[in-house]
């Protein structure tokens, strides 16, 4: 399964996910590569913010401890959100009349996961700066906001073409299930 195939959102790579024995070995993959892009992304933003973290000024702390500890925290973050991701779509797919197959969207929300690096610059710009205390500037940078349009698009086509795969339903009930999974996302992220 050549990579590629996950960004040109081919139903092949999901189907992948849900038969092939190797498919979970990729999710991890997925997890880490996600989880230490988040951290590394985070870090580099607040050392570019300044200001203090828990009291102590940014410019002391090593970079490489930054990016450690912020790195192990966007791991635990990517596996949190892996199985809230894959427990809203299992609600979503459930809702709109599919059998479920919780076991099978666990596997194919993992191969989503890369289709949301886009989307990190500013997910760790929002961590960065809600994290420091007195930063330098908190304006982010314009180029950041078509990035995360563009990576919740390709999450959402990807996430049409898991439920398509896994739970073989027609196309309108997908696209319905998918606009209610944005729709629920959407308003915890407006309360949070």
């Amino acid at each position: 399964m050549p990579l590629i195939d996950i960004f040109l959102l081919r139903p092949e790579v999901f189907r992948y996910a849900c038969e092939n024995q190797r498919a979970s070995l990729w999710i991890s993959a997925f997890l880490f590569l996600v989880g230490i892009v988040y951290g590394v992304l985070i870090a580099f933003i607040q050392r570019t913010l300044g200001g203090e973290l828990q009291g102590v000024p940014i410019a002391t702390i090593p970079l490489w401890v930054l990016t450690l500890g912020n790195s192990l925290m966007g791991v635990l973050i990517a596996v949190m959100a892996h199985i809230g991701i894959t427990l809203v779509a299992w609600m979503m797919a459930k809702a709109v009349g599919g059998p479920g197959y919780l076991a099978l969207l666990y596997r194919t929300s993992g191969y989503l996961l890369p289709l949301t690096l886009p989307a990190l610059p500013a997910l760790a710009f929002n961590s960065a700066a809600t994290t420091i205390q007195n930063p330098g500037t908190t304006a982010m940078p314009l180029l950041y906001l078509p990035l995360a349009g563009l990576g919740v698009a390709l999450f959402l086509a990807g996430l049409y073409q898991a439920l398509r795969v896994t739970q073989n339903l027609q196309p309108a009930r997908t696209a319905f299930a998918v606009v209610l999974f944005a729709a629920f996302t959407a308003s915890i992220m407006i309360i949070a």
